[in-house]
């Protein structure tokens, strides 16, 4: 009987330590010291002060990044399950944060979207071929808490650019017409428009992300960025 509680405390003792193992290597970031991959960083939070951006607790924006702001592509290493944190200004401790794989080579969005509670870190791969001949590329990005959980982005009352897009979610991109383009917001197959916005003139050959935020009815806004 002695023997056999000696072998079940070894073994409870190995399961104890693979599990702290495991526990401590899901929150380790692996970073790729050979590789390198290109993040642009957006400050969706409308109630959020100028933010410094980390990843892999190395500073790529060192303050400044208002509601609206966006940074140009910055390269930094790729890796797996890399934290990428949003901190105030001048502050030592997350305002929000998430973990990411990072592929070497690729592009990406990353946004501090929500407020207080509810702010949390998103990052999106860019799609950065070139548009059709004559054509703008853009997708559509819901980021918004006061919006419904899924929206349809229409250019007219019929005419859904985004159908069904979730909360947290973007859209594919796709090719459209240059010039200046007037959006609806709906929730997902209603008939009542929560608000028509008007964005900056799409150019030719350009490629932009669009994103819904706001975290009150009264702040719902539609907002873009170029991504070249």
């Amino acid at each position: 009987m002695k023997k056999n509680n000696f072998f079940k405390q070894i073994l409870s003792g190995t399961l104890i330590l693979a599990l702290a193992v495991g526990f401590t290597s899901c929150k380790k970031d692996d970073v790729d010291e050979t590789g390198s991959a290109r993040i642009k960083v957006v400050n969706a939070s409308s109630a959020s002060n100028a933010q410094s951006v980390f990843l892999a607790n190395n500073a790529i924006i060192q303050g400044g990044l208002a509601f609206s702001n966006s940074s140009d592509y910055i390269t930094t290493n790729s890796g797996n399950n890399l934290n990428l944190e949003f901190r105030n200004e001048g502050s030592t401790t997350a305002y929000a944060s998430g973990r990411f794989d990072v592929d070497n080579g690729s592009s990406y969005t990353a946004f501090l979207a929500g407020d207080g509670q509810q702010a949390r870190v998103k990052l999106y791969e860019d799609d950065l071929a070139a548009p059709a001949g004559g054509q703008a590329k853009v997708r559509f990005v819901h980021l918004s808490d006061a919006a419904p959980a899924n929206v349809d982005i229409r250019r007219n009352s019929t005419t859904n650019l985004a159908a069904n897009l979730a909360r947290d979610n973007a859209s594919n991109f796709m090719n459209i017409e240059p010039g200046i383009l007037s959006l609806q917001v709906y929730a997902a197959g209603g008939t009542e428009n929560l608000g028509t916005f008007d964005l900056s003139a799409f150019v030719e050959g350009k490629i932009y992300t669009v994103y819904i935020t706001g975290s009150t009815a009264q702040n719902i806004t539609v907002r873009q960025i170029t991504h070249n």
